[in-house]
């Protein structure tokens, strides 16, 4: 198998060669943004991605096709000849704790890592008498690109912090409004200047607060990165904010930081790696960590579970009981300023999720039947519970009670959920939402393809992808 020990943009162009790829679909390959791709191709052996950039192209061309990878390995040779293999090197993140060298590294990493993902120039506006979008829309992109608190290297004390941690705050109701885009250049830019001050000294209490804002802005980073359709970035961003936790010493804030990362790996559908991380931070909390935090992971342990169906049934259930007796055992000071969002509305849906995919996945009727009432009552539960102004969440909401009259054979029914789920996907921009509709849409049209209003509502689905997402319309298929 032919091997890079280290990619350059030449490397990285025989690779979309042998693929066969556009420069578009290359970079969705990769999860980075067309520039990155163009940058590379024009400096060819003069530039080196980033080394996130190098495991997610050791990643593609491991994963290649036969044929991709001998044509990779006879563009290789043509190119400088033929010679001994070279090993593939993995991303490494690094991660010795309390060691201020450890620190450094990955200061240095992430402050690299942000430059290249906002690689986007600001530009003055043009002098010329501009109107409407051609005025507003650069204007938008100019203060997403900017910190909401500026930070002054040598000059962070206790109020630059608590502004800092109240701008964290901030960027999370712009998530949980479903407006995702030009925010997320916020949220990337705040955690650039964050991390920047990281690289001079503070005061020991000051410099564990500095790293617990590192790790909920790179968190949240990571959210936003997958919510806009960029897993590879997530992981990254993810991996980033586990190393400032462990700075921190934010073991709480840490391990809901796995519990992202292993829902994330379950939805690219990688359930054993899911649930080996959501047990590995279930082991590794004490018994008097944060019960909401020990609840979203039962949730997501109960999800990863459930995709093994039948199988895994008991512990399914097992699972989802623990979250929800968690849950219910959290005081008032378990709420934190970044798991708010872990509310009644939230446990319920995450035990409706466990239920209803039980019920998908099972063929006795009998267990159908008490699964998926299971999933009824908890997702009626979160319906009842959900915040008004978590629009994405609503949207979930109507799509998993859709998942539920599925499990339960009411296809009507479920595709006139499915339509409102669509309906609100209109108001926000998600692509994990969008993710999320078209694997229900395949769902639906392979059980209950005849069905009118199925038929009805993969063609509005696929009316929204040509307009939101054209790049995207084979997934419809």
């Amino acid at each position: 198998m032919p091997t890079i020990a280290r990619w350059t943009g030449f490397e990285a162009k025989l690779l979309r060669d042998a693929l066969r790829l556009t420069v578009n679909d290359f970079a969705a390959l990769l999860g980075v943004s067309t520039r990155t791709i163009n940058k590379w191709e024009s400096k060819r052996a003069e530039i080196t991605p980033l080394p996130e950039m190098q495991s997610a192209l050791d990643t593609a061309l491991t994963r290649a096709a036969d044929d991709v990878r001998e044509r990779f390995d006879q563009l290789k040779q043509a190119a400088y000849g033929a010679g001994e293999p070279r090993t593939v090197q993995a991303y490494r993140p690094a991660v010795t704790a309390g060691s201020a060298g450890s620190s450094q590294t990955m200061v240095g990493n992430i402050v690299e890592f942000i430059g290249s993902d906002m690689a986007t120039r600001r530009e003055f506006l043009e002098l010329s008498l501009l109107t409407g979008t051609a005025l507003v829309v650069p204007v938008r992109h100019w203060a997403a690109a900017s910190p909401v608190v500026p930070v002054k290297p040598g000059q962070v004390g206790p109020d630059e912090i608590d502004s800092l941690e109240q701008a964290v705050d901030l960027f999370r109701r712009w998530d949980a409004s479903g407006q995702g885009g030009l925010h997320r250049k916020a949220v990337l830019g705040q955690l650039n200047a964050v991390v920047e001050t990281l690289e001079h000294s503070h005061p020991a209490a000051a410099q564990r607060r500095l790293f617990e804002v590192v790790g909920q802005l790179a968190q949240l980073a990571g959210w936003m990165t997958w919510d806009a359709g960029f897993p590879v970035g997530a992981q990254r961003y993810f991996l980033y904010a586990l190393d400032a936790c462990k700075h921190a010493g934010a073991l709480d804030l840490g391990a809901k930081v796995v519990g992202d990362m292993a829902q994330l790996s379950k939805a690219l559908g990688q359930y054993e790696d899911s649930l080996a991380m959501v047990r590995t931070a279930l082991a590794t909390l004490p018994r008097n960590a944060n019960p909401l935090v020990r609840s979203e992971l039962h949730g997501h342990e109960a999800c990863a579970y459930a995709r093994f169906g039948r199988d895994e049934a008991t512990n399914t259930r097992r699972s989802a009981e623990a979250s929800l007796e968690a849950f219910d055992q959290a005081t008032a000071d378990a709420h934190q300023p970044w798991n708010q969002y872990m509310d009644r509305a939230e446990v319920e849906s995450l035990a409706s999720a466990a239920y209803t995919q039980l019920a998908l996945r099972d063929t006795r009727s009998e267990r159908v039947t008490t699964y998926s009432q299971h999933a009824e009552v908890h997702a009626l539960n979160a319906a009842a519970h959900r915040q008004q102004h978590r629009l994405r969440s609503r949207l979930f909401d109507d799509l998993r009670m859709s998942k539920v009259r599925l499990a339960q054979q009411e296809p009507e029914e479920s595709a006139v959920l499915a339509q409102r789920a669509l309906h609100q996907a209109e108001a926000i921009s998600s692509s994990h939402a969008l993710n999320r509709l078209l694997d229900h849409s395949r769902n639906l049209t392979d059980r209950y393809g005849d069905v009118v209003t199925v038929v009805d509502f993969h063609a509005n689905l696929t009316e929204y992808v040509h307009k939101v997402a054209p790049g995207r319309k084979n997934d419809l298929a």
